[in-house]
């Protein structure tokens, strides 16, 4: 009796501890599921320490007097962001720090990073055909390994849409982009893998492919698997602005001009046609950093240069541009598209990045990599 006695104790206490592992452990799993408010965004709400004086004395030295734009600096736990000059033309509104811009090329760090997602899940695989995943895709020797790092030889469609878009003042998006790329499948610039050509059609055939095996429109695919999780809540889409955001978002301009036309192009996702702030992307660098959207191999692998440095220490990777320098290896994009003109550096193994973003080509005209460096090695 007392035997038994014990044993029922002992088992009590055993279930008791599996019961309470058991909740631990699913909490764990609700806190990795990274859904911590109502809307479903990771709370990016943290404490960072300031730079000294002398540090953002000499950043700001990078800005000339006249620069229109938002930065924003993160090192090791120290943040400096801020807004600089005017949102348009003379005598327009202040820029403030969380106004939004069309991130141009930059929005192609995304789509490798959502294309790296169904990766990780075994829905894609690196080296796989296109063809394996679109039956009807019409250059049947190219991977998405050649589509990410712009070694697919396909034309770019920018050259030859003009000739079949002929009501230019309706959006073009990527369904009809794909359809016209099957239709009349322009020449290739190259054949696949034998040499990096820098092409937009690449990203916006990503963008297709993504959403067809995803089952969810691009845009929306985009904001559960990346946006959600790296709690970058003022992000979207031309088209698919949600209600939540009320930053300003910005109009691109080009010495007097401002783009505030149409334009039939921009509806094609995937190689732009991404709005985000500095802050959002400083989010995203932090969620790649903290694998909460692939893990460390496949951000190292995003890393990787896919041909050999050139004599000015360039190459690109999985979605992003490399460059070597005396400090390392700077992993970032640049961007430009109808008066935007943007960059996102940075440094993920130093818990380094550099945003700057501004809607004027005078202010594009900002020492980068210099910058970038300073960061990484200033006081």
């Amino acid at each position: 009796m007392i035997s038994s006695s014990r044993n029922l104790v002992f088992k009590s206490l055993l279930l008791a501890i599996i019961f309470l592992f058991s909740c631990v452990n699913q909490s764990s799993k609700q806190k990795g599921k990274l859904v911590l408010n109502e809307e479903g965004f990771f709370n990016t709400e943290r404490e960072y320490k300031s730079f000294s004086n002398h540090f953002l004395d000499s950043l700001k030295a990078f800005f000339p007097i006249d620069f229109n734009g938002t930065v924003l600096v993160y090192k090791q736990g120290k943040l400096f962001k801020k807004a600089f000059g005017e949102i348009g033309l003379a005598h327009s509104p202040e820029m403030l720090v969380d106004d939004v811009f069309q991130l141009a090329s930059v929005s192609k760090t995304v789509t490798a990073v959502a294309t790296m997602v169904l990766i990780q899940e075994g829905k894609l695989a690196l080296d796989s055909l296109v063809l394996k995943y679109l039956p009807d895709f019409p250059y049947p020797n190219v991977t998405i390994r050649q589509l990410l790092t712009h070694r697919s030889g396909i034309a770019n469609y920018m050259y030859y849409t003009d000739t079949f878009w002929k009501d230019t003042a309706r959006y073009m998006n990527n369904e009809d982009l794909y359809h016209f790329m099957i239709v009349s499948k322009p020449i290739p610039s190259l054949n696949p893998g034998v040499g990096f050509s820098y092409c937009n059609t690449n990203y916006a055939f990503l963008a297709y492919l993504i959403s067809e095996i995803s089952g969810l429109p691009f845009h929306q695919f985009v904001e559960e698997r990346i946006f959600k999780p790296a709690g970058m809540r003022n992000s979207f889409y031309l088209g698919y602005k949600p209600e939540r955001i009320k930053a300003r978002v910005l109009i691109g301009r080009l010495s007097h001009h401002e783009y505030n036309e149409p334009y039939y192009m921009d509806g094609v996702l995937g190689d732009k046609s991404l709005y985000s702030n500095v802050e959002d992307m400083f989010y995203f660098h932090l969620a790649l950093s903290e694998g909460r959207l692939i893990n460390k191999t496949l951000l190292n692998l995003m890393q990787e240069p896919s041909f050999q440095h050139n004599v000015y220490g360039g190459s690109y990777g999985l979605g992003f541009r490399l460059m070597k320098n005396y400090t390392g290896q700077w992993t970032y994009h640049n961007g430009w598209w109808r008066g935007f003109w943007t960059s996102f550096w940075n440094r993920f193994d130093q818990q380094v990045c550099v945003v700057v973003l501004t809607n004027s080509k005078h202010s594009s005209h900002v020492d980068k990599q210099g910058l970038a460096n300073f960061v990484l090695t200033g006081r």
